[in-house]
């Protein structure tokens, strides 16, 4: 019994191996052409396209020497060969696919009105049979002919011709075609061109005008942010001074011009400035940011910029008629900070300029601290936002007593 199932297994086999084998030595290679054009002028260029499809399965695989196919040693005499390229190949369960693109052309006298055929080409190949998990066979050389591939080669005239004419291939709907893209092309060309013009024009404006204006309008050499916190290192510079040795006639000097330029900005004047006098090499080394009389020297720009000597004109009879004006049309709280800077410039000056000896040190402490909070407020008021806000205002109160008129 044992013997007879055995028997009946290895026949099994037998046939299975049998039919492996038929099915790859029927059909282990095919392979097919493909032309972009089935008849061709001499010399014009035209696509050919050869595909194969090999076995490659788990029981055998067809390996097959690909390297006669590459575009750059194929050959297709009487056709010449332009370029070509090998696409990537493609597999299914049981074949695998590779394809070649050609680019030929027909140089030749003696083939018009004819079919060249492309030369016969021979692949080699074998057969590799798996044997076990990691075994194989190797089988013999084969060879496998490419099918016959013909090409009609046109007449470049036709037989009846009386002479040799070139017909324009182009119609009527393609010169419309091309008058229309010229058409747009011109208008497209006029409106960049008119927009350059403008241009041009614009930046020609501006350049007249950069170099036309008046001598008396110069640009500023320092900002006010940059004035605002250089008075605010004075008036630190001043305290910490008062601090060490007490006040003085020139300290007091010293405060009562940072706060002059405080104020000027408190009542709405413009800060004057223009360029400091040199300075000599022991002073310059000794405190570069130094001050002249009734002026504050600061530097503008980066690293160690110009020297800029910043002043105010303002005095206390100045604080005390834009107090009058503001008692009558300004608030408590306006006119309260304009008292605290009309009293801390009173007792600065009187400090430099008066007549007594003696220093009231309460009253200019209050003074010095008067000015840090006017200088504070000043910071504030002088953000960007804020000083539109406030031309924002000031024109609205123009235009309601322009309407109250």
């Amino acid at each position: 019994m044992v013997r007879r199932v055995a028997l009946t297994f290895a026949l099994f086999a037998a046939l299975v191996a049998t039919a492996r084998a038929q099915n790859v030595q029927t059909d282990p290679l095919q392979c097919w052409w493909r032309t972009s054009a089935g008849a061709v002028r001499v010399g014009e260029p035209f696509t050919v396209v050869l595909t194969c499809a090999v076995l490659e399965s788990d029981a055998a695989t067809v390996v097959v020497d690909q390297s006669r196919l590459e575009p750059s040693v194929v050959q297709f005499a009487p056709f010449e060969v332009l370029g070509g390229s090998h696409g990537a190949d493609l597999r299914t369960d049981l074949r695998r696919f590779f394809q070649y693109e050609y680019r030929l052309r027909l140089i030749a006298e003696n083939l018009f009105g004819r079919d060249a055929a492309l030369p016969e080409t021979k692949l080699s190949y074998r057969v590799q049979s798996k044997v076990g998990q990691n075994t194989s066979l190797q089988g013999r050389d084969q060879s496998y002919v490419l099918p016959a591939q013909s090409v009609r080669v046109l007449s470049l005239v036709p037989g009846d011709a009386s002479d040799i004419r070139d017909t324009p291939a182009e119609t009527f709907s393609d010169l419309d075609q091309r008058a229309f893209r010229a058409n747009l092309l011109v208008v497209i060309g006029g409106v960049l061109l008119v927009l350059a013009g403008l241009v041009a024009l614009l930046a020609l404006v501006r350049l007249f005008a950069r170099y036309r204006k008046p001598a008396a309008t110069s640009d500023r050499l320092i900002g006010d942010a940059t004035i605002l916190r250089g008075v605010g290192r004075e008036l630190t510079a001043v305290r910490r001074q008062r601090e060490n040795d007490g006040w003085s006639p020139e300290l007091a000097g010293r405060a009562l011009a940072a706060l002059r330029i405080a104020a000027t900005y408190a009542v709405g004047r413009r800060v004057g400035h223009l360029p400091a006098i040199p300075q000599s090499p022991q002073s310059a080394a000794g405190n570069p940011e130094s001050t002249e009389p009734g002026r504050l020297v600061l530097r503008a720009g980066w690293l160690r910029g110009k020297r800029i000597s910043v002043s105010g004109a303002i005095t206390r009879q100045t604080v005390a008629d834009e107090l009058a004006r503001a008692a009558a049309s300004s608030g408590a709280r306006r006119t309260a900070f304009l008292e605290s800077l009309e009293q801390a410039l009173s007792a600065l000056t009187i400090a430099q300029y008066g007549r007594e000896t003696a220093m009231d040190d309460a009253a200019l402490d209050r003074a010095l601290a008067d000015g840090v909070g006017v200088l504070r407020r000043m910071k504030i008021e002088q953000m960007w936002f804020l000083k539109r806000l406030a031309a924002w205002r000031a024109g609205r109160a123009l235009d309601n007593r322009a309407w109250s008129r």
